[in-house]
């Protein structure tokens, strides 16, 4: 990727902005290692919240919005950690979205990266989404849910500004190993919600291609043909070819105008089909 092509990542998009909150991202550091322990002093995963508590806030799109929540529950300066009830809930898109809009605010390129982490689930890959950075050298992985007490959890010993690509697998690599036989498709996808398969892993290859677009998107949105991924229907056998030619392209690193000018069937469209509280509902993206 060439440098214009890096540097485009330095600069906001609609979702990663945050607006009129932009002096409060600059006061952070720009400091990929230490934007773990920051972010987490801000947001909460489901699986720790107290039940019931902020269901809502995982489904906020914006940073605007992520901040304006924030604030709303506490509000001191950004660098300082909330209580675990004051702080919004949020997914793993969520935490790399605010990593990622804290570098670009500092005018370092970044980007969301969607794929799978073997590093929560024993034997399996989780649907999961990170901040990928460019170091000036070449492009990191920064997987801002990792705080110390996370890791510990997890007993993750890689740094978490510097995951290896072997334990995240973005979706092109993710779906050419699968396509190749070195993984089972069964262990690919959401273990709580019973959610795995080949049709999952297919529908994150869109949602990859968007975010390397600077088009963040939620982990719930279904467009074009993956409107039609789902468990009780195989893949037609038409749209594999499709699948692997974009897989290709997006694990080749490939600049986003050029897998979507060889791709336009991928490309995200005003509207999306969204599973936010697990029913399905049609979101118009075009408020934002």
């Amino acid at each position: 990727m060439s440098h214009p092509d890096i540097a485009r990542y330095a600069s906001h998009s609609r979702w990663s902005d945050p607006g009129g909150y932009r002096h409060l991202l600059a006061a952070l550091p720009a400091t990929p290692a230490v934007l773990p322990e920051i972010i987490g002093g801000l947001v909460l995963h489901p699986f720790v919240a107290a039940p019931g508590s902020g269901a809502s806030d995982a489904s906020l799109r914006s940073v605007r919005e992520l901040v304006a929540a924030i604030l709303a529950k506490d509000p001191r300066p950004l660098g300082l950690p909330r209580q675990p009830s004051d702080r919004v809930v949020g997914i793993c898109r969520q935490y790399a979205l605010l990593a990622c809009s804290v570098l670009r605010q500092h005018g370092l390129p970044a980007r969301l990266r969607v794929g799978f982490a073997d590093y929560f689930t024993p034997d399996f890959w989780e649907d999961h989404w990170v901040c990928e950075y460019h170091d000036g050298s070449a492009w990191r992985l920064l997987d801002a849910e990792l705080t110390p007490e996370v890791g510990a959890r997890f007993g993750i010993a890689f740094d978490p500004a510097d995951v290896p690509h072997d334990r995240f697998l973005t979706s092109g690599s993710a779906w050419q190993a699968l396509r190749g036989g070195a993984h089972d498709p069964a262990r690919f996808g959401v273990s709580f919600l019973r959610l795995a398969g080949l049709w999952f892993a297919a529908a994150g290859l869109p949602r990859d291609l968007a975010a390397l677009a600077m088009e963040e998107t939620m982990p719930w949105d279904y467009w074009g043909a993956a409107r039609g991924f789902r468990p009780d229907a195989p893949l037609p056998p038409e749209w594999l070819a499709r699948l692997d030619s974009l897989a290709d392209d997006l694990a080749g690193d490939q600049p986003p105008d050029s897998i979507l000018a060889a791709h336009p069937w991928a490309a995200l469209t005003p509207s999306v089909l969204s599973f936010p509280m697990g029913q399905p509902i049609e979101v118009s993206l075009d408020r934002w």
